[in-house]
């Protein structure tokens, strides 16, 4: 298998076919598409997700609290815990590991979370820090949204802009090479990205409008990953105008530099949503009153089949990406 997410047609044959005892309290556990699960516990609904960070080095800590509480948010909720197991290669000192801690600490403390516990050790057979991040929050009865609610004719809309996150990750881990062929100012506007990488306000301005159907946060596989895991989660298609994707400059000149393609790249700081068509217009003006950028890309179509993206009036068969745009790019900063 590739790098990054293990392809759905392997989750559903091997994964999901081994998923221990079942609980009627799990009200919704894994599935194609889904960011998080649901748990009864009483009267609450307890969401919960995890999510590891294996490519980037220089954010890893900051990365992991943020990536882990988007997947809440998407739920139209409030992250509230945060646990890690941090895996550290041979040689690392103390001073790596509160290098970490305090990334951990600053993103928690701006998002208003706790960390509730977690694992560190110093381990063999790796040659970079891993943080398996897991992230939690409290839920009532019908008050969240899921990925699997987008219904035909929805419109389609997204929150700021696309491969958030690869572009903060490629600008951190490859300044001195990408400095070579990009300005300064273009590179210190790439990093300059990754203060927008959560999408906790996103998720929850955008819910707090009554009209949203689906929430999904496009991690690998970037913005097109994320449409046909929303598609896959409700068992619908998509209909796109390529040409709407909004896209930072600084994004656009890296990924020019790197061959990169830029729907592919890692997206986490972009939120896709969808609602009904009347809803639209308040979705946006909700989150463009916060000053978030919102933008329309298109609506979701009936046919499951139905994958494609238009161009200056070209229709275009948008595949699912095989792998992250992240890690060729990665390679090829390494080779520079």
């Amino acid at each position: 298998m590739l790098p990054g997410k293990v392809p759905p047609d392997v989750l559903e044959r091997i994964v999901f076919a081994h998923l221990g005892k079942e609980d009627k309290d799990l009200l919704l556990g894994p599935a194609i598409g889904e960011d998080a699960s649901l748990i009864r516990i009483g009267d609450s609904i307890i969401v919960a997700a995890t999510d590891p960070i294996t490519g980037s080095v220089e954010d890893i800590g900051w990365l992991a609290v943020h990536i882990n509480a988007n997947d809440i948010a998407a739920f139209g909720i409030r992250p509230r815990w945060f646990l890690a197991s941090i895996i550290l290669p041979l040689g690392f000192g103390e001073s790596d590991l509160e290098r970490i801690m305090t990334q951990i600490h600053e993103a928690a403390i701006s998002l208003d979370i706790t960390v509730a516990g977690g694992h560190t050790e110093i381990t063999e057979g790796i040659d970079r820090p891993i943080i398996a991040g897991f992230m939690m929050g409290v839920a009532t009865e019908n008050q969240y949204v899921t990925s699997s609610g987008a219904k035909p004719g929805d419109t389609i809309i997204m929150s700021k802009t696309a491969a958030i996150e690869g572009t903060a990750i490629l600008a951190a881990e490859g300044a001195p090479s990408l400095t070579e062929r990009l300005s300064p100012e273009i590179v210190d506007e790439a990093l300059s990205l990754r203060s927008q990488i959560s999408v906790v306000e996103d998720g929850i301005i955008a819910f707090r409008t009554g009209q949203i159907t689906a929430m999904h946060d496009p991690t690998e596989g970037g913005i097109l990953g994320g449409l046909h895991e929303i598609c896959d989660a409700s068992q619908v298609g998509f209909e796109i105008n390529l040409d709407s994707i909004a896209i930072h400059e600084a994004t656009s000149a890296i990924c020019d530099v790197l061959s990169v393609n830029v729907l592919e790249l890692i997206s986490s700081g972009c939120l896709l949503m969808t609602c009904a068509p009347e809803g639209a217009e308040s979705v946006v003006e909700a989150l463009e009153a916060r000053g978030i950028q919102a933008t329309i890309l298109g609506k979701i179509s009936s046919e499951a089949s139905v994958r494609k993206g238009t161009r200056k009036g070209e229709s275009i068969q948008m595949h699912r990406p095989k792998k992250d745009a992240i890690w060729d790019a990665l390679k090829k900063l390494n080779q520079k």
